[in-house]
C-alpha cells in the first residue's frame, strides 16, 4: 500500500486551510496531519507530529511565515515547505527562498499548480509559481541583513503598529531593551526614522506587512 504524504496546514483565513484539506483529501494521496492559524502553534505541531509537507501563509498575526519558515530551519528540521501566498514581489520570494522554503505557489493560481508544486516539493524539487517573474527575482538577490531572531521579532511588531512600550510588553522585555533592539534595527537597515525602517524592511522582504490577505 503507497504511503501517503503527511501535510500541516498553516493559513489565519479559515475558509483557506478548511478550503486546502478538501482538495488534498480527496485526491487520495496525502494525509492533512493538523491545521493552524499561527506560527506559534505550527512550530509545536511540526515538533509533535513531523509532518512531510507545510503549506505555509505569509501574512499571519504574531509570528509571521517568514520567520516561522526561519525557525523551522534553525531546529534543523527536514521537514519540506511550500509557501503559499498571495504576494508575488521578488524581493519577498527571494526573502522565503533564502530562509528555507522548498517552493512559492500564488494563491492565484492555486486551482493550476497546487499539486505540481506539492509533488515536486515532495520529490526533493525547488517550484516556484508560474507566474512568478524569474528575471526580477534573479535581480532582486540582496547581500542578506544579519539580523538576530529577536530583531526580526521587534521588527515584526514595529511593522504591525506596536509602540516600544507595547513591543517591551509583548515580549516580556524592559522598555530599555526593546529601544535598543530598534537602534540596532536602525543601523543595520540605515533607517533614520520608523516609517523608513518599516519601508525599508519590507523591500528587501525582511516582513510581510499586515493589512492585506496572503
Amino acid at each position: 500500500m503507497m504511503t501517503r504524504a503527511r501535510l500541516l496546514l498553516v493559513d489565519d483565513h479559515a475558509l483557506v486551510r478548511r478550503g486546502l484539506a478538501v482538495l488534498l483529501r480527496l485526491d487520495g494521496r496525502y494525509d492533512v496531519v493538523g491545521e493552524t492559524p499561527s506560527g506559534e502553534a505550527a512550530l509545536e505541531l511540526i515538533e509533535q507530529d513531523r509532518p512531510d509537507l507545510i503549506v505555509l501563509d505569509l501574512n499571519m498575526p504574531g509570528i509571521d511565515g517568514l520567520e516561522t519558515l526561519r525557525r523551522v530551519r534553525a531546529r534543523g528540521w527536514s521537514t519540506k515547505v511550500l509557501v503559499l501566498s498571495m504576494h508575488d514581489e521578488a524581493h519577498l520570494v527571494s526573502q522565503a527562498l533564502q530562509s528555507g522554503a522548498n517552493g512559492y505557489l500564488l494563491k492565484d493560481s492555486m486551482d493550476d499548480e497546487l499539486f505540481l508544486a506539492i509533488d515536486a516539493v515532495l520529490r526533493g524539487q525547488r517550484y516556484l509559481a508560474a507566474a512568478i517573474d524569474r528575471v526580477r527575482l534573479q535581480e532582486s538577490r540582496i547581500r542578506p541583513t544579519t539580523l538576530t531572531a529577536r530583531e526580526r521579532e521587534v521588527l515584526q511588531l514595529i511593522a504591525n503598529g506596536l509602540t516600544t512600550s507595547a513591543v517591551a510588553e509583548t515580549l516580556n522585555i524592559s522598555p530599555h531593551t526593546a529601544t535598543r533592539h530598534r537602534a540596532n534595527l536602525m543601523q543595520k537597515l540605515d533607517a533614520h526614522n520608523q516609517v523608513e525602517l518599516v519601508r525599508i524592511a519590507a523591500s528587501q522582504g525582511l516582513i510581510v506587512l499586515q493589512g492585506g490577505q496572503a
